[in-house]
């Protein structure tokens, strides 16, 4: 299912200064903490002064709701179904790495969120959080054989790492 376009530019329609990977980062950063978190306050981060109540905005916000619930969906599939929402394959991978360096902002400012310690996080949680650190920090890079699987690993152990983080609750 195309999600990561069409929510991109609805973000973009409304003024947000986040992008989709962004976005959907900060909501799996927050999903990671509690589920019971208030949707008001991810889209009052993401929309900012664009959540007023127009027409534009309200779409927008239908469309945040429903990346919630399927993004809840996919945490909690036992088939391992969660995968960071970033650009397709066929994007170029300067243009894919910018997106997974703004996702890993994204989870790490969600989860800053709920003002918890690091000191009361597992060692092995304490240990995603530094790569995910590095990794928001991640500089695009020209296409190759070797980057573009490096690009896939670091993927593949995001979506491992926020599957984990998400059943344990840390």
């Amino acid at each position: 299912m195309e999600i990561y376009e069409p929510l991109n530019q609805s973000l973009k329609h409304v003024g947000s200064l986040m992008d989709a990977a962004e976005t959907h980062g900060i909501l799996c950063g927050l999903l990671c903490v509690s589920q019971s978190f208030s949707e008001n306050l991810w889209i009052k981060h993401v929309l900012g002064e664009a959540s007023v109540q127009d027409g534009l905005a309200s779409q927008c916000q239908q469309q945040l709701h429903l990346v919630k619930n399927y993004t809840i969906d996919q945490l909690e599939s036992s088939n391992y179904e969660f995968m960071p929402l970033l650009p397709d394959d066929e994007i170029s991978l300067l243009e894919r790495t910018q997106a997974l360096g703004g996702w890993c902002e994204g989870f790490l400012f969600g989860f800053s969120l709920t003002k918890n310690k690091l000191d009361d996080l597992s060692d092995n949680m304490k240990d995603f959080i530094d790569d995910m650190i590095s990794v928001s920090h991640i500089a695009p890079t020209e296409k190759s054989e070797d980057n573009e699987e490096n690009y896939m690993q670091v993927v593949e152990y995001i979506k491992v790492g926020v599957i984990s983080c998400y059943d344990s609750k840390y």
